[in-house]
């Protein structure tokens, strides 16, 4: 597996949904995701801006719950108030969900 599918992987990304973030060829997804061929710096660059949203969305959807209400048992059902995102696709928004609980779960543990 390639480091770009496992990028991939994490962001909950289809190769369809990649590949129209991305502005590529779905083809080129999958076979930047099966070989060893790498993407241009363009995508890179894209990757990295899009991990940057996913995670400063996390850190403030984290800052935003309350913790004087919260305790270890809510995490698994508590509500997460994301940032407005139009558009968003629906993997990065798991991905912002799932970093924003584990990083209230450090308060518990």
């Amino acid at each position: 597996m390639s480091n770009f599918k496992t990028i991939i992987d994490l962001f909950g990304l289809s190769p369809e949904e990649a590949a129209s973030y991305l502005k590529a060829e779905t083809s080129d997804i999958i076979r930047w995701c099966e070989t060893a061929d790498s993407p241009p710096l363009e995508v890179w660059r894209q990757l990295v801006k899009l991990f940057d949203t996913i995670r400063f969305a996390a850190e403030e959807a984290a800052k935003a719950a309350d913790l004087d209400r919260m305790d270890a048992t809510d995490l698994n059902r508590i509500a997460m108030i994301l940032p407005d995102q139009d558009g968003a696709l629906e993997g990065p928004r798991r991905a912002i969900t799932a970093m924003a609980v584990t990083s209230l779960a450090r308060v518990f543990v």
